[in-house]
C-alpha cells in the first residue's frame, strides 16, 4: 500500500521549499502517493493539488482580518478534503498562522497521523503566545534559524534543526554576461514583492528611484531590471506605473531560476523584504531591504512585534549587516542616499567591498546543512516508525 503525503504551503516562498523538499522526497520514497495545497509549481511536479492558494495569500493583520471569513471556509473546505485523503503524514511548510489553524481543524476532527511543520512560525518576532497552540496541535518541528531549536525544546516542542533551505535552494553563480549585461554597466536588481499589496507600496518608490540615480549619476551606464514574481501577471505591475517609464526593465531570459540569476549576477539589489533578502545575503550581494504599508497594519506590526529588526540576515547574525527601511523610511530619498554609498568615480566604494565580504562570512555557516535531505530523511524515518 503506497505510503501517502499530504504537503501544504499558502504562499509561493512557501512553495518553492514545498516543491524541492517533494523532489527530494521522490528520491527517497519508492512507494508513495503526494497530494497537496500549492499552486503552479508543485502542480508541474506531477502532484495533484486538493487546493490551490492562488487568491488567498494575504499579507498584514488587516488584510487577512478582512478576508478571515474567506480563510475559514479554506480552512474548512482543505481539512475535509485532506481526511478524505487519509495521509499518514502531514507536512505544513511556512506560512504559520494559518497552518496551526488547519492542524487545529484536522486533530478536532480526529485525524491521527503525525503533523509536522517545516519552518517554524516566527513565535521569537511577534505573538510568542503562539507556542501553545503550536505545542497542543503540531507534532514536530524542523527549524531553520539556529537560534529556534533553543526556544522549542524549552516548550518542551519535538524539533530539529536543519539548516536553512533557502542555503539548499541556491543555483550555480551567474555574472553579468550569463544574463545578456555588459560588465561595465552597473546592473541593480529590484525585487518589488511577490504580492499586490507589496507592489503597490514599492513599486512606484523604485521607479521614482531609479530615476533620481541615472540623473545623478550621468557618467555611469546604469541597468536596472526588475524580477517578476512568478505568481504575478505584467498586467499587475502595469496598475502601479511599470508601462509608463523606461528606467526599470523587466528582466527576461531563458535560464532556469531566473529571479536566482538576477540574485547572483547583480552588482547591487533593492528588496522588498521577505524570504529573498536572505537568498541574496547567501549569494553575498550587497543589498538592502525595505517595506512599507498601510498605517494600520504598520501600527499592528509595532505592536506585535518583539524585535527591532526586519530582515533575516541581520536576526540571525545579530548585527546590522544591511541597512532597513520601514515604512516612512521607504523612500527614494534613503534608495538614493543607501545606493550611492555603494559607489565611487572610479567604482566601488570600501562600504560596498566590506558589505559584500560580511555577507560572504555570514552564508558560510550554513553550508554543512542540506536542509531538504535531512527533512526528507526524517520524514521517512517517521513514516516507517
Amino acid at each position: 500500500m503506497p505510503r501517502r503525503i499530504f504537503i501544504s504551503c499558502g504562499e509561493y516562498s512557501g512553495e518553492i521549499h514545498a516543491s524541492n523538499l517533494i523532489k527530494e522526497l521522490k528520491l527517497s520514497i519508492e512507494n508513495y502517493q503526494i497530494k497537496a495545497f500549492g499552486s503552479k509549481l508543485i502542480k508541474n511536479l506531477g502532484i495533484e493539488l486538493l487546493e490551490d492558494y492562488s487568491g488567498y495569500s494575504f499579507s498584514g493583520i488587516s488584510e487577512v482580518v478582512k478576508n478571515l471569513g474567506k480563510i475559514l471556509k479554506l480552512k474548512e473546505t482543505l481539512s475535509a478534503r485532506i481526511l478524505e485523503f487519509k495521509p499518514d503524514i502531514i507536512i505544513l511548510v511556512d506560512y504559520g498562522g494559518f497552518h496551526t489553524q488547519l492542524a487545529q481543524s484536522l486533530k478536532a476532527k480526529g485525524f491521527k497521523g503525525k503533523i509536522i511543520q517545516f519552518i517554524a512560525p516566527q513565535i521569537w518576532a511577534s505573538r510568542p503566545w503562539r507556542i501553545q497552540n503550536i505545542k497542543k496541535y503540531i507534532d514536530k518541528i524542523y527549524c531553520t534559524l539556529p537560534f529556534e531549536e533553543k526556544l522549542y525544546k524549552k516548550n518542551n516542542i519535538p524539533v530539529t534543526y536543519v539548516g536553512n533551505p533557502v542555503f539548499s535552494s541556491l543555483t550555480e553563480r551567474k555574472n553579468k554576461k550569463d544574463i545578456g549585461i555588459d560588465v561595465k554597466e552597473i546592473l541593480i536588481g529590484v525585487f518589488p514583492g511577490s504580492r499586490k499589496a507589496e507592489l503597490e507600496h514599492m513599486l512606484p518608490i523604485m521607479i521614482e528611484s531609479a530615476k533620481a540615480i541615472k540623473d545623478k549619476f550621468p557618467g555611469k551606464r546604469f541597468r536596472f531590471l526588475l524580477a517578476k514574481a512568478p505568481n504575478l501577471d505584467i498586467e499587475i505591475l502595469n496598475e502601479y506605473g511599470f508601462d509608463k517609464q523606461d528606467d526599470i526593465e523587466l528582466f527576461k531570459t531563458n535560464l532556469a531560476n531566473p529571479n536566482h540569476a538576477l540574485l547572483s549576477a547583480a552588482n547591487c539589489l533593492w528588496l522588498c523584504s521577505g524570504t529573498v533578502t536572505l537568498e541574496a545575503a547567501f549569494y553575498a550581494t550587497p543589498y538592502f531591504l525595505a517595506y512599507k504599508s498601510t498605517w494600520l497594519n504598520y501600527t499592528l506590526y509595532r505592536i506585535l512585534r518583539t524585535i527591532d529588526k526586519a530582515g533575516l540576515a541581520n536576526i540571525i547574525s545579530g548585527k546590522d549587516l544591511v541597512k532597513e527601511f520601514i515604512q516612512h523610511e521607504a523612500n527614494s530619498k534613503n534608495f538614493i542616499e543607501e545606493t550611492s554609498h555603494w559607489l565611487e568615480d572610479n567604482g566601488y566604494s570600501n562600504y560596498y567591498h566590506m558589505m559584500q565580504k560580511a555577507l560572504e562570512d555570514f552564508s558560510q555557516s550554513f553550508a554543512k546543512y542540506p536542509s531538504y535531505k535531512l527533512v526528507s530523511n526524517e520524514i521517512l524515518e517517521d513514516i516507517n516508525s
